[in-house]
């Protein structure tokens, strides 16, 4: 039987001048930690709804060590290799 790599994706939330950020195995995961990580992140700065919708950026990582961002969009670390999600998902949060 052949071991198969775990994946591994970023999900990231744009807000603002900034963004927020987080890795995980499945792409839902991902989303579900950038969205949690982008209001602990951003509160101070912004107010947010009861269950603010968040708009997840997921990429597949699984193949670069790292990635960065600018206004020209989101590419795979030390290339000029632009990344494009693998999924877009909006994520509720409710309030804790």
């Amino acid at each position: 039987m052949t071991k198969v790599d775990p994946k591994h994706y970023c999900g990231i939330v744009f807000i603002g001048g900034g963004s927020s950020w987080c890795y995980a195995p499945t792409i839902d995961g991902a989303a579900q930690k950038a969205a949690r990580q982008c209001r602990a992140d951003w509160s101070s700065l912004f107010k947010f709804e009861k269950k603010q919708p968040f708009t997840v950026n997921v990429y597949d990582m699984t193949e670069h060590s790292g990635w960065h961002a600018s206004a020209e969009g989101v590419f795979a670390q030390g290339t000029n290799i632009r990344l494009t999600p693998a999924a877009k998902v909006v994520v509720k949060l409710t309030c804790r």
